[in-house]
């Protein structure tokens, strides 16, 4: 039997000066883990870190394959300080992030990768299939970044930036998983943390205070609305949050 990728995902939180109950669910890698789940079975093993000592312990005790960070402005810093204490001990893991917070214009996404100088890849836009092409890449490990999926940005060995396209954003998401029905955030609901919700994605407008619109490509894409109600009735059941973050961009109507 092969051995699975070890894969370890992380949204890293300064749990150092905050109690859990102050801190959100990791819905975001929840995600991630759920399509990639439910694309590799269990040629994957993938766990969730919010906690940065527990993911230094876990990278000591078994080597990961690969590590993806998510990236805002809040945890910036904190991620490129244990990034490069990652890189140092595994330098031959794939490291990837992923995140909102990734200027559009080439300058600025040049200096980020310099910043964030242990990172491969940089997601830019939603992270589900190019994380889940991403595996695949790995998993064929080729000799050149020819066959790399699409939504990828990086430096190449002279350091120049490198961008391999953008798809076309699609208005169906029913093909993403709910990280809270297969069980993969009950670690993070039992510790109190706040629960995040999405029953859509996106924004159709271009407002200049905000730069959604125009990642999502001015598309509101929506969940499946039972879909929402069963996560709700399963996080009632097993959250004693007393406030829950509806986390959509804008309104969904029919």
């Amino acid at each position: 039997m092969t051995t699975p990728m070890k894969i370890f995902l992380a949204d890293l939180a300064h749990t150092k000066s905050v109690e859990p109950q102050s801190l959100t669910v990791p819905l975001n890698i929840g995600y991630i883990k759920s399509f990639a789940d439910q694309a590799f079975g269990d040629q994957v093993q993938i766990e969730l870190f919010k906690d940065p000592e527990l993911l230094l312990l876990a990278a000591s005790k078994t080597r990961p394959d690969v590590i993806g960070f998510s990236n805002y402005g809040w945890n910036s810093n904190l991620n490129k300080a244990i990034g490069k204490v990652l890189r140092q001990q595994l330098p031959d893991v794939l490291f990837v992030m992923g995140g909102p917070n990734l200027d559009f214009e080439n300058d600025p996404q040049k200096a980020f990768l310099s910043l964030h100088n242990y990172i491969d890849f940089v997601i830019d836009g939603s992270g589900e299939e190019p994380f889940a092409e991403l595996i695949a890449w790995r998993q064929i490990r080729p000799n050149t970044n020819e066959s790399l999926p699409q939504n990828l940005i990086y430096l190449d060995e002279n350091g120049d930036l490198k961008n391999t396209g953008h798809r076309t954003v699609t208005k169906n998401i029913e093909a993403i998983p709910s990280p809270y029905m297969s069980g993969s955030l009950d670690a993070f609901l039992q510790q109190g943390m706040v629960p995040l919700m999405e029953t859509n994605r996106g924004c159709p407008f271009r407002c200049t205070f905000c730069a959604w619109g125009m990642a999502a490509q001015n598309l509101v894409r929506r969940f499946d609305k039972d879909n929402a109600l069963q996560e709700i009735e399963y996080i009632s059941e097993r959250s004693t949050a007393r406030a829950w973050i509806i986390c959509d961009a804008n309104r969904s109507e029919e």
